[in-house]
């Protein structure tokens, strides 16, 4: 063997050895914040699946704790090093503000399941009513009260003037039976099982029709951690989300083993019932499919920051730009896992080949004797490029490769109307003259929809000042969201619609409404006679939505503002036909 093939075969052995499948994997420990349970099936389902061994980890799941056990705080496990990830509610905003360098890796609910219960045959179905009401009141610490009190405060209820009895979070069913309260805030983790086990029949409704909405369970780690080992909490972070996705699109196979498993102690009777009951809280809670696993909106978690301060559950504000991971574009994966041992082969495989072609070339190239003018191409025919051996003038350069297509533009993330909403609803009502009646009408499973949330804060704001100018002092205002839909055989009927699905906001007043010819003028800048109408649809066009205004001489007048449901195309046909769509 020539010295060119041996070196390249010692190459390719030496390119093989840097990463071997056997590998020594980076060993973390994931601490939950309660016992295991289908709450945490994202991260049972990556670890069973072999998701974080696809990713070169070795993972230890610590259940949180169970019954009669001492609590375990996953901040301060992961604070003090003795886990390098943990899982958490919104409590992890106020410890941020605390002090704590905390990181928020991934929201995996988008809602926090929070509600208010309350017996079924009594009625405390609004903030307003829990005033006549015995409320139990979790302690001042837990995010479930501190849920319930911005809810109160946004509809301009004092909570400290609510008549509040404690009450512990596992005894809110047998408090809410027995009758020593009206009303609580619980977990739609639990709440509704242990009534359903008891025999007791509640209803509810969620707080964050009344404000912003808070995320649910998210994953963290310390920000000096990730500094340290940023490769580790990506890897990390896609591997839990892939086990989140099976998990969701496989809630019976991942309930079942679950229970066969029972990393935990069953905290309920009935294991395998409230299994399956967790799997449906945990699908609508994530919306998954509707938005991506682990999607967070800095905007979202702006207002979430407002209103916690407002009700000074925060005493100063948290670096929400340190605090919300961003992932980043996806880099290559370093050795130590199956698919990093496939590049590297890959690589040397590539590297083996180019070697042993480049020697071969040198083993056919002639000596300078024994290439005389009467070797080169005859008539006709085409000399080879680039051909060793061949006289430099007569060498054709090799066409330089097209450089790579700039990457495409990043998507604007998907939009919660209500999110952008509900942080208004208290500044709006405090706009309404008199009498005027004023109702919020969010539809809870809103679709997401893209466009810049922010920008749409002043927009409302100015349509509910020209409705209020308009109204006497009886009049009734109703700002409300729903999902909409708009199809071929209909969208005669819709002047100014877009055949499609969107999300809409409506901004709809009791005035005089308008006659035909200020109808016709109603969005032209310089003739309309109200100018906030036109100035919002202007203004809607540029952040990807359209308006279309309705009205009824007597009866009113509807702003309507529309935007593209994520995933979907401006000109997709709707599954049905053009009307109110609520899923």
């Amino acid at each position: 063997m020539s010295r060119m093939p041996a070196f390249a075969t010692a190459l390719f052995l030496a390119l093989i050895g840097l990463s071997r499948p056997g590998a020594a994997a980076d060993a973390v420990v994931l601490q939950l914040h309660a016992p295991a349970q289908f709450e945490f099936a994202g991260y049972y389902a990556a670890q069973w699946l072999g998701y974080y061994r696809d990713a070169g980890l070795t993972v230890e799941i610590r259940p949180g704790g169970a019954r009669a056990q001492v609590p375990i705080d996953p901040v301060r496990e992961v604070a003090e090093g003795r886990a390098q990830f943990g899982t958490g509610t919104m409590q992890l905003v106020i410890r941020s503000a605390q002090g704590l360098p905390l990181l928020l890796v991934a929201p995996i609910f988008q809602q926090s399941g929070a509600a208010i219960y309350y017996r079924a045959d009594s009625d405390f179905s609004s903030p307003a009513a829990l005033v006549k009401a015995r409320l139990g009141r979790l302690p001042a610490s837990d995010i479930l009260d501190i849920e319930l009190a911005t809810a109160l405060r946004a509809e301009g209820i004092d909570p400290s003037r609510i008549k509040a009895m404690s009450v512990e979070p596992s005894k809110i069913v047998a408090a809410l039976a027995d009758k020593s309260i009206d009303a609580a805030a619980g977990s739609a983790w639990t709440v509704p099982w242990q009534a359903h086990e008891r025999g007791i029949i509640l209803k509810s409704f969620n707080p964050s029709n009344y404000r912003v909405e808070y995320y649910g369970d998210s994953l963290f780690t310390v920000q000096r951690f990730a500094a340290a080992e940023p490769d580790t909490v990506r890897r990390f972070r896609a591997a839990a989300l892939k086990g989140w996705e099976y998990a969701l699109q496989h809630p019976e196979e991942i309930a079942a083993r679950l229970v066969a498993e029972r990393p935990g102690e069953p905290p309920v009777a009935d294991v395998a019932g409230y299994a399956r009951y967790q799997a449906d809280v945990a699908k609508r809670l994530s919306r998954y499919p509707e938005i991506p696993l682990g999607y967070s909106n800095i905007d979202r978690w702006t207002q979430i920051e407002a209103g916690m301060l407002g009700d000074g559950a925060l005493t100063r504000s948290a670096d929400l730009t340190g605090f919300v991971y961003n992932p980043g574009p996806e880099p290559v994966r370093r050795t130590g896992g199956s698919g990093g041992a496939a590049v590297i082969i890959g690589v040397a495989l590539a590297a083996l080949a180019a070697l042993i072609g480049l020697a071969l070339r040198f083993r056919r190239q002639p000596a300078a004797a024994d290439t005389p003018a009467a070797t080169s191409a005859g008539a006709g025919e085409t000399p080879p490029l680039a051909v060793v051996g061949l006289e430099p003038a007569r060498v054709m350069p090799l066409p330089r490769p097209m450089p790579p297509p700039p990457p495409p533009l990043p998507l604007s993330p998907p939009t919660d109307l209500n999110a952008v909403l509900a942080p208004l609803e208290r500044r709006i009502r405090q706009r309404v003259r008199g009498k005027v009646r004023c109702r919020f009408s969010l539809l809870p499973e809103l679709w997401p929809c893209r466009t810049a949330g922010g920008a749409l804060v002043p927009i409302v704001l100015d349509l509910v000042a020209a409705a209020t100018a308009v109204m006497d002092t009886e009049g009734s205002l109703i700002v409300g969201t729903r999902n909409f839909a708009f199809a071929p055989e209909t969208i005669d009927d819709y002047p100014g619609g877009r055949i499609g699905q969107f999300a809409r906001i409506t901004v709809r007043d009791s005035g005089p409404g308008l006659t035909e010819t200020e109808f016709e003028r109603i969005l032209d800048p310089q003739t309309s006679v109200r100018p906030a109408l036109a100035a919002a649809a202007s203004a809607v066009e540029k952040i990807g939505g359209f308006a279309r205004v309705e009205s009824a001489e007597g009866v009113g007048t509807a702003v309507h503002l529309y935007f593209a449901r994520v995933g979907t195309a401006e000109n997709e046909l709707p599954d049905k036909p053009a009307a109110e769509v609520a899923e």
